[in-house]
């Protein structure tokens, strides 16, 4: 069952931005395990297009997407196949994530690791870190200029790499205000949760050269990432299609 209906998601990320507040609240600290960081931003550049392969076990619009391996065999043979990056997915109540997943996943892969929730607080930073995460996620929709700008400061104090995720051209003005050096287009709708077709085309005009670009969703054929590849993203994010053996294979001849 899809775990929100359509119609009723308008105000997804101010629900979001609630129910990350008040797990943060719930982080116990822990001492750091001091485990070296694996840079991130260079697995993503000068590759032709690097793939950054999800570990994801729901989505908010379908509900469970039915996935059996846990996250440390998963990201194994995502790393086999030919990913660049792993992204896991901690936010446990609509997409199934947790953050022991980054511990399982660090245990079995190599590969630097992106935290990808919907982060509020540099406690969420420092729990994805010391677990193991290279790299985190931040949504400028869902934060004010000062707040991205201090979680992006605060994460790269600790040697991380921020993925700063842009669905608008606003959102696009805060990446580029912080100094973001890796930007990704998301092309799912915030107020629908559906793909919006040519959004990769229409954003990436708007990133300087010497960013990274990232493309996000949307991405489930050969066709569309040698597009996106042609257009000058320097990787893609993809989730669910890399689940499927066959397509995995198609995807990650182009890589």
């Amino acid at each position: 069952m899809p775990l929100i209906e359509q119609g009723r998601n308008m105000d997804f990320l101010s629900q979001m931005y609630k129910k990350a507040k008040y797990r943060a609240n719930l982080i116990e600290k822990r001492p750091s395990t001091g485990i070296p960081v694996v840079p991130f931003k260079p697995a993503l550049w000068g590759h032709g297009i690097s793939i950054i392969a999800e570990v994801k076990y729901a989505t908010p619009s379908e509900g469970s997407l039915g996935i059996k391996k846990d996250p440390s065999t998963l990201a194994g043979i995502y790393e086999e196949s030919g990913a660049s990056a792993i992204s896991c997915i901690t936010e446990p109540d609509y997409f199934a994530g947790d953050l022991s997943y980054i511990s399982q996943i660090r245990s079995n892969c190599k590969l630097p690791i992106l935290m990808k929730d919907f982060i509020v607080d540099e406690r969420q930073i420092s729990a994805g870190r010391d677990r193991g995460a290279d790299a985190f996620l931040l949504i400028t929709e869902m934060l004010s200029l000062k707040e991205l700008d201090g979680l992006y400061t605060f994460g790269k104090g600790l040697g991380m790499d921020p993925l700063v995720e842009v669905h608008t051209k606003e959102g696009m003005e805060k990446a580029l205000e912080i100094g973001a050096e890796i930007i990704g287009v998301n092309a799912r709708s915030l107020a629908t949760l559906e793909v919006v077709p040519d959004r990769h085309e229409e954003m990436i005009g708007n990133i300087p050269g010497g960013v990274i670009k990232v493309a996000q969703s949307g991405v489930t054929s050969r066709k569309r990432l040698i597009r996106l590849r042609a257009l000058g993203y320097d990787a893609v994010l993809i989730g669910r299609a890399l689940a499927d053996a066959t397509t995995r294979k198609e995807l990650f001849s182009c890589g």
